[in-house]
């Protein structure tokens, strides 16, 4: 087994890769820049996602069996609205690209990473969760309809290519690895309110925003037990902790470490941005608890790993 990374540097990219390689299955990274961590069992390939050669030219012959695209442009509303060309092309066409690559290299398992955001509007179901059999996707955002047209590009394309696909649905992650990139330019609430702890400023949140988030660790431990599984997936499946936390929640676990950390909810006033209007529902995530275990890491103990992650690496990205 050998597998290939998508979007390696970054930040769920970077997650994968760090779990994979701890499990000791080496992994090929493939993004325009090396992650900042070089892990046993690592090495890191520059290509493009919208130059169908230069990822054919980079991935042949290195006997890769398993790919994980986790590679995105995630906009926030004024990029979507300045670039959406390329918006698609990095979303939709790069994971069309890529599962013509994977033919091309004999790669036969492939995981597209795709998102809550192919929701979009859906009415949850009885129980308020979001399913992945029964509630049909709205998308609303060009993020979300990015997502959900590569989803039904690559189940078109993926049985002809002799190629097992499976979609895994991210719900919202935070935590270890997070960083703003270009790809990123907005990080999770958590990591904004992170570094306005560690920087000493106070934090005011927009709302107390509960949902199912989910620590980055846990995500990147099932997305990569659903890669090792002998069984072929060929199924959707939610990633996602199953718990609702809130930002206060959040605030509160980081006050047990930084006492001096103090923070408000204005509506009117916010220092910390989140790109949605409304809160969403929770995603149902009893098939993923079928297929592997699926840990819940709480945010106190979320909290201390990750500060603790910060002091002992002397590491932490705006």
């Amino acid at each position: 087994m050998k597998v290939l990374v998508t979007g390696a540097a970054g930040f769920v990219g970077t997650a994968i890769c760090a779990e994979l390689c701890a499990r000791g299955i080496p992994v090929l990274g493939l993004d325009l820049r090396p992650p900042q961590k070089n892990w046993s069992g690592f090495e890191h390939v520059t290509a493009d996602l919208r130059d169908q050669a230069s990822l054919e030219t980079a991935l042949r012959g290195r006997g890769l069996t398993h790919m994980i695209h986790a590679a995105a442009l995630t906009p926030d509303a004024a990029r979507e609205e300045a670039d959406p060309a390329l918006v698609l092309d990095v979303n939709l066409l790069g994971a069309v690209r890529l599962l013509q690559t994977a033919k091309a290299c004999g790669i036969r398992r492939l995981l597209q990473l795709s998102s809550i955001a192919v929701y979009g509007n859906a009415a949850p179901e009885a129980d308020g969760l979001y399913h992945e059999d029964r509630t049909t996707p709205a998308p609303q955002s060009l993020y979300g309809i990015g997502k959900y047209a590569a989803e039904m590009s690559l189940r078109r394309l993926a049985p002809t290519a002799g190629i097992e696909l499976s979609i895994l649905r991210l719900g919202p992650i935070f935590g270890l690895h997070e960083h703003a990139s270009d790809s990123r330019q907005v990080t999770s609430p958590h990591h904004q309110i992170l570094l306005a702890a560690l920087e000493g400023r106070p934090v005011v949140l927009p709302r107390a925003v509960p949902a199912d988030w989910c620590y980055s660790r846990d995500a990147a431990a099932a997305i990569a037990s659903l890669a090792m599984l002998d069984a072929p997936l060929t199924e959707t499946v939610h990633i996602g902790s199953g718990t609702r936390t809130d930002l206060p929640d959040w605030c509160a676990a980081l006050s047990a470490h930084l006492p001096d950390f103090s923070w408000s909810i204005d509506t009117t006033a916010p220092t910390i941005r989140y790109g949605y209007p409304t809160d969403r529902p929770m995603l149902a995530t009893d098939r993923l608890r079928t297929l592997v275990p699926a840990e819940h890491t709480p945010l106190p103990e979320a909290a201390a790993d990750w500060l603790g992650h910060i002091r002992t690496q002397k590491e932490i990205r705006p």
